[in-house]
């Protein structure tokens, strides 16, 4: 038996934490967080870093957003899944609070599951423009 899930539930696990991110379900979402996930955010991306644990994660990452960003969204536009990883293609969204710029950046989000919990998150954007829309 192996360690983690089929192609498909992988997929659905991914497709269902971006339905908890869109209606803030923050319960769902750490249900399905390992507790010692490892989340990785490029540096140059606002709280950029690695993140260990889903309370540092939240923490961390998901409660920055509301304090920079107005309509802040991960919107997934494909879920490519490949064994124990699930590749998602996208664009962040957003209206820079301070400096009132709205952004689109492209986004490719890699997820690794084991027994149908998250356990490893890495981030790929253009910091760039999100820098830029942060800037007055």
């Amino acid at each position: 038996m192996t360690n983690f899930g089929s192609i498909e539930e992988n997929k659905a696990i991914i497709q269902n934490l971006y339905a908890f991110f869109k209606s803030g379900e923050g319960a769902k979402i750490a249900a399905i967080f390992h507790p010692k996930i490892e989340w990785k955010q490029m540096e140059g991306f606002p709280n950029g870093g690695t993140y260990i644990g889903t309370k540092e994660v939240f923490k961390n990452v998901f409660s920055q957003f509301a304090n920079q960003w107005s309509g802040w969204g991960a919107v997934a536009e494909e879920f490519i899944p490949a064994g124990k990883r699930v590749f998602v293609l996208g664009y962040y969204k957003g209206k820079s609070i301070e400096a009132g710029k709205y952004m689109e950046a492209p986004l490719v989000h890699i997820y690794t599951l084991e027994n149908g919990l998250i356990t490893h998150f890495r981030q790929y954007t253009d910091t760039h423009v999100v820098q830029n829309a942060l800037k007055k």
